[in-house]
């Protein structure tokens, strides 16, 4: 019989975890299922070029000077500021024209691509049409520019 209670009380919290797990997590669970998260994911083994890195990595690339930074939001939130030397080439605006095309990059040199944050998703699509172009060493600073600025690393806030 305490036994018996035992296990029930065990279900009882792991049932109570998980509705509140989901009560928090309830806007990703919504968005999931409204498949918002399709192509925000890449199979490393479809897309082996491209690799995401932390902010650690990130800086280190800037201060070594091994790495081109490509800002892939729009031209006014890169006018607004930006990592110090970054590129923008914003894959919203590009992708219908079909621009990306025409943008030619060593396949040999690295490439840090960022946008605002984990919330923004044009880093990740921007970096699987390098990777098609043939690009060699792509790697996704997926925190961004949010992330860059509130540690208060390099930035440009020329206009």
């Amino acid at each position: 019989m305490a036994l018996k209670n035992f296990l029930l009380q065990i279900a009882f919290i792991l049932f109570l975890g998980l509705i509140i797990g989901l009560g928090i997590n309830f806007s990703l669970v919504q968005k999931y299922f409204l498949g918002d998260f399709r192509f925000g994911f890449i199979s490393l083994d479809e897309y082996s070029s491209i690799m995401f890195i932390t902010l650690g990595e990130a800086e280190e690339l800037f201060l070594e000077r091994d790495a081109l930074f490509i800002d892939s939001r729009s031209k006014e939130a890169f006018q607004e500021g930006h990592i110090l030397g970054a590129v923008n080439i914003p894959f919203e605006e590009y992708k219908k024209e079909k621009a990306l095309d025409l943008i030619f990059l060593p396949p040999e040199g690295t490439v840090v691509i960022y946008c605002d944050g984990s919330e923004c998703n044009s880093s990740v699509e921007l970096a699987k049409v390098f990777h098609k172009k043939g690009l060699l060493d792509i790697r996704i600073f997926f925190g961004g520019w949010i992330e860059w600025k509130g540690e208060g690393l390099p930035v440009s806030l020329e206009k």
